[in-house]
């Protein structure tokens, strides 16, 4: 059980970092850009991305071979 409760405190910290990340960045990156700057694998940035965009925090749209992050406008004004 342990070691669940610790993966999960990871994805809410990878979350809590794209959202800070994209405050930062105006409201939007791409995927890639994401993945670069936090320095985070594939599949820890599409966790992180799957569980804000479940809970309304984010936007993602196909672009290129990426995706579109943008922030929603309540995720701005907070």
């Amino acid at each position: 059980m342990q070691e669940a409760e610790k993966h999960k405190e990871i994805l809410i910290r990878n979350a809590e970092q794209i959202l800070k990340t994209l405050k930062n960045a105006g409201g939007n990156a791409t995927s890639w850009e994401l993945k670069l700057k936090l320095r985070l694998s594939g599949s820890a940035l599409y966790l992180a991305l799957g569980r804000l965009e479940a809970e309304g925090k984010i936007t993602l749209l196909p672009e290129d071979l990426n995706l579109r992050v943008s922030l929603n406008e309540a995720e701005k004004k907070a």
